[in-house]
C-alpha cells in the first residue's frame, strides 16, 4: 500500500494546479490581448507623429514662402481722445517730450493732445506715428526712443556750430 500521505499530497497538488489554471486562463488571454493593444497604440502614436514633424516641416516651409502682411494701417474713423494719448503715454512710461519725438510731433502739441476733450485730430502721418505707439510695449518704445536719440544729437551739434 501506497503511502497515503503521499498519495494525498500529490492529490492536493493536482487540484490546485487544476485551480489556478482555471483561474488565471482567463487572465492570461486578458493580458495577451492588452499587452496586443498596447503594442498597436504605440506604433499608430509613432506613425502619427511621424506624420506630425512631416506636416510641421510643410508648415514652416509654406510659411517662410509666404510674405509678411503689410502693417494694417488706422482706418479713417479710428481716433484717440486726449485722456487716450494721456494714458497710452503713462503705460509706455515716456514723458511728453519722449512720446512727442516718437509721434513726430512738437512737445507742446503733446501738451495740447492731452488736455483736449473728446477726438484729438491730427495729420496724416502723425495719426500713423501715435497709431502705431498703441501696439508696443514699454520696452519697445524705449528701443525707438534710443534709436531717434543720435540723429536728435547730431542735429543740435550741428546747430550749436551754426550759432557761434
Amino acid at each position: 500500500m501506497p503511502n497515503i500521505a503521499k498519495v494525498l499530497r500529490e492529490e492536493i497538488a493536482r487540484i490546485s494546479r487544476h485551480e489556478a489554471k482555471v483561474t488565471f486562463t482567463p487572465l492570461q488571454r486578458r493580458t495577451i490581448k492588452l499587452e496586443s493593444a498596447a503594442a498597436d497604440l504605440k506604433r499608430r502614436t509613432s506613425l502619427l507623429e511621424k506624420a506630425n514633424k512631416q506636416l510641421q516641416v510643410r508648415l514652416s516651409k509654406i510659411e517662410a514662402a509666404q510674405p509678411e502682411p503689410p502693417a494694417p494701417e488706422p482706418a479713417g474713423r479710428e481716433w484717440i481722445s486726449g485722456n487716450g494719448i494721456k494714458s497710452l503715454r503713462q503705460r509706455l512710461g515716456l514723458s511728453q517730450g519722449q512720446f512727442a519725438r516718437l509721434a513726430g510731433a512738437s512737445l507742446r502739441a503733446v501738451g495740447k493732445w492731452e488736455s483736449q476733450p473728446g477726438m484729438v485730430k491730427f495729420r496724416d502721418a502723425t495719426k500713423a506715428a501715435v497709431f502705431s505707439l498703441r501696439g508696443i510695449g514699454a520696452r519697445e518704445a524705449k528701443q525707438r526712443l534710443e534709436a531717434t536719440k543720435p540723429a536728435a544729437k547730431a542735429r543740435k551739434t550741428g546747430a550749436r556750430r551754426r550759432r557761434r
